[in-house]
């Protein structure tokens, strides 16, 4: 068999030829990419579509508390990477033919497939390191605990990327002319597999330390599915990458392949997301009541303060606590708490609790016990205070 350098040297095969070439090559058969790829293609790119209507819904309704404390900002740059990595396999799953910018191997590999798969495994990782930190550690998510760990990934993403693309194009990937493909080296297709294994194993134990959260911002449900699609999709790249290195040449595994993850990517995002969107559009002004007069409950309020008050500049987006006032008079037979199928009865032994008419965005408070909001009550510029919640 000719070396790399050899074929390099050698004029393109064109059509049947070219096939049987790669089957002596490979020792696999052959399919040519066709209809079908395109069609692999144009669904990819639906549900990207639909994700990103999602998304836009979110960031019209990102001032609803529910949604605005999942992390809006966070969660788009997750979408976005997810999207970008998609775009990515459509070169490196071989649904799309090598031809014209897809050619450019290493720069389609390394800095679009590679880098965005890593950035959004890195930042999920990073949306639980900063849950553990404020809820499982009572640590404050601000200054350096949040900037650190950030800047820390995003240079070693930058070096590695940096040391593949100095490195001889050979041991990376590089367009082979004669059969019309990118060939990428053994070493670090393996290396890069090996790599991503690494953040998804530091999730998969802050999401175990997770899983006690008590109260409004416990995701035990949310991150257990979160991890499983994480897992499914490590452990199939893991053994499609290992054991079908040559899975582009047959259609219906490289076409999988992208489906796969363009649909599990996306899901996470809905995952976290979806609850509070449903809420939102179908109960908005009640579940928001509820989520405000839940985390008042909680008894965590202070915590959730004390953790998460950054100021104006922060990565993942908070939930304000706005002034709330009383007025008027209120009898304890509408003492109520709004929930779903029940209603908590209040104590009034020591007199009437005033009506509060304070609005949340565009939800009214209605009547809640005054002790329930005590905490969230602003009456100077000295008591005034924000909650942060990621």
């Amino acid at each position: 068999m000719a070396t790399l350098e050899q074929l390099q040297q050698l004029p393109p095969l064109h059509g049947q030829e070219r096939i049987l070439a790669l089957e002596k090559l490979s020792g696999v058969k052959v399919e040519d990419n066709d209809g079908t790829d395109v069609a692999a293609i144009v669904a990819s790119c639906v549900i990207l579509g639909i994700t990103a209507a999602f998304m836009g819904y979110v960031w019209l309704n990102r001032n609803y508390r529910p949604i605005r404390a999942k992390g809006v900002k966070m969660c788009t740059i997750i979408f976005l990477s997810s999207a970008v990595w998609v775009v990515g396999d459509f070169q490196m799953n071989g649904v799309v033919r090598i031809a014209g910018a897809w050619k450019n191997c290493r720069a389609w590999v390394v800095w679009v497939r590679i880098l965005f798969s890593y950035i959004f495994s890195g930042l999920l990782m990073l949306r639980f390191l900063a849950l553990d930190r404020i809820f499982n550690r009572g640590k404050p998510y601000r200054g350096k605990a949040m900037y650190v760990p950030a800047i820390l990934l995003s240079l070693l993403l930058l070096a590695y990327c940096l040391a593949c693309q100095f490195v001889p194009t050979k041991h990376i990937s590089v367009y082979v002319d004669y059969f019309q493909i990118c060939v990428v080296n053994d070493t670090f297709r393996y290396a890069s597999i090996g790599l991503m294994w690494v953040p998804w194993t530091v999730s998969l134990v802050l999401a175990y330390r997770l899983r006690n959260i008590e109260g409004s911002f416990n995701e035990r449900y949310e991150t257990m599915v979160v991890m499983a699609l994480a897992y499914m999709l490590l452990i199939k790249t893991t053994v499609v990458q290992a054991a079908h290195p040559y899975f582009i040449f047959n259609r219906s595994f490289r076409q999988s392949e992208t489906l796969l993850d363009a649909v599990a990517a996306c899901m996470i995002v809905w995952v976290i997301l979806a609850h509070p969107v449903y809420q939102c559009v179908f109960h908005h002004s009640e579940y928001e009541v509820r989520w405000v007069n839940k985390l008042r409950f909680d008894g965590q309020v202070d915590k959730y303060a004390a953790g998460f008050n950054v100021g104006g500049d922060e990565i993942t987006p908070y939930s304000h606590i706005h002034e709330a006032e009383f007025n008027g008079s209120l009898s304890s037979k509408n003492l109520h708490i709004l929930e779903h199928g029940r209603q908590a009865d209040v104590e009034t032994e020591n007199g009437l609790v005033g009506q509060q008419a304070h609005s949340f965005g565009n939800a009214n408070m209605e009547f809640v016990p005054a002790e329930m909001y005590s905490d969230l009550s602003v009456h100077s510029d000295q008591q005034q205070f924000n909650r942060r919640i990621i």
